[in-house]
């Protein structure tokens, strides 16, 4: 396994961060998503998104990258995978579901980019993010996983996620996907 490390991303981070975004939306979400929202992906207005996320200091989001050494190239690193978290960001309603939500964050997003599926990455950026929600005082956390993503949802099973009965619908995408929720509890 490569030596992948873990940090907080950086604005400068915003064009690989934007480049992996649309690769692993691509590889996870075709089939789930409309083709037309993945095929109208673009890297500018991704990478301009960014950079504006990554430079807003009132931006309660906590994004961590995950690099790998590059030997034969200018680049020293090169990020294969992002994630955040941050407090609850689903309604009330959604959250309500949940037996407890004292001490509830949320795994936001983890995203890796399809050359690193299956190196072990993916597993180093999610025990760096439970930590950073660990950090920030919560004791237990929930994500949201869209239904029909298999990898992803084996992936938080085999790492201590469990998938509960709580759905909601993604509508930030027309047509708007359905998600499942899986919790930890961090403690």
């Amino acid at each position: 396994m490569a030596d992948f490390r873990v940090r907080r991303a950086r604005v400068a981070d915003a064009a690989q961060i934007a480049d992996v975004h649309i690769a692993a939306w691509t590889a996870a979400y075709r089939g789930i998503m409309a083709d037309e929202i993945l095929d109208s992906l673009n890297i500018d207005r991704q990478t301009a998104g960014w950079a504006r996320n990554l430079g807003e200091e009132s931006n309660p989001m906590s994004t961590l990258v995950a690099l790998e050494p590059v030997e034969d190239s200018a680049a020293t690193e090169r990020i294969l995978g992002f994630g955040g978290v941050c407090p609850p960001r689903d309604s009330p309603e959604v959250l309500a579901s949940l037996p407890d939500v004292s001490g509830l964050g949320q795994l936001a997003s983890i995203n890796l980019h399809p050359d690193a599926f299956g190196t072990g990455v993916g597993a180093v950026l999610l025990h760096a993010l439970e930590d950073e929600l660990r950090g920030q005082g919560f004791t237990r956390a929930y994500l949201m996983v869209a239904e029909g993503n298999e990898r992803a949802m084996r992936f938080y099973a085999k790492h201590g996620w469990h998938r509960t009965e709580i759905t909601h619908v993604f509508d930030g995408v027309s047509p708007a996907v359905p998600e499942r929720m899986f919790t930890v509890e961090l403690g």
